[in-house]
């Protein structure tokens, strides 16, 4: 995860925190510190209840007195804003860096509404996600998963041309303004694109799809920020 900016347009508001395990890969979202935890917690792959942010740096935790004179107090920085945009990337499994699967069309639909495909729909469901055209004539063109079969994902707004045997597109369980919400990647630091919406509260603003040309595999991303921020408490 990548911070990008703040929704309000304010300055990042940067603070060091002592944390609770090593970190050896930046853009990891980190939480309040747990109950008889010795800093801040690191989140899981479907939980982010009570983000603080995500670390901008690297540090290895000790839990010992150190016998060269540094301290034992091991800390990383974080940018805190409530409202802090981050850009994550779409991954396509389990482990970051993956591409994302294509989506080969098999059946025609000739009123732009239907993705049929042999890949599975329905389990995990991609229901409330996005397809976009990958490459065909849709390129580039992005719709809101309104329902799924098992062999196919449908729209209400059509797709402007046919769906056509040998389209491919891309799809991904998230869509910008809904309520569903994300599992992450092992590594914590990219959205897993392939796994069923689950517990960690992450707000998509906007889709970053890209196509053929732009690579749209590897570099799709989203725009969001945390849904259950520690900081958040007005509401």
């Amino acid at each position: 995860m990548e911070f990008v900016g703040t929704l309000s347009g304010s300055a990042p508001i940067i603070k060091k925190y002592q944390i609770a395990a090593s970190t050896t890969i930046v853009g990891v979202p980190h939480l309040i510190t747990a109950s008889s935890g010795s800093g801040l917690a690191v989140a899981t792959t479907t939980s982010l209840a009570d983000a603080v942010g995500v670390n901008l740096d690297i540090a290895t935790y000790v839990s010992a007195q150190q016998t060269n004179g540094t301290s034992a107090e091991r800390t990383n920085t974080f940018v805190i804003n409530p409202d802090a945009i981050y850009k994550v990337r779409l991954s396509g499994g389990a482990a970051a860096g993956t591409a994302l699967p294509l989506q080969t069309v098999t059946t025609a639909a000739s009123d732009g509404l239907v993705v049929t495909t042999a890949a599975e729909w329905s389990s995990p469901s991609m229901d409330e996600g996005s397809v976009w055209g990958y490459s065909g004539a849709n390129v580039m063109s992005l719709r809101k998963i309104t329902s799924v079969s098992t062999t196919a994902g449908t729209v209400i707004v059509p797709f402007d041309y046919d769906t056509v045997v040998g389209d491919v597109f891309l799809r991904a369980p998230v869509h910008p303004m809904t309520t569903v919400v994300a599992q992450l990647c092992t590594e914590l630091t990219e959205i897993d694109a392939t796994a069923a919406v689950s517990g960690a509260s992450f707000l998509v603003i906007a889709m970053l799809h890209q196509d053929l040309a732009g690579d749209g595999r590897n570099k799709s991303y989203v725009l969001g920020v945390f849904g259950d921020h520690f900081l958040n408490r007005l509401s």
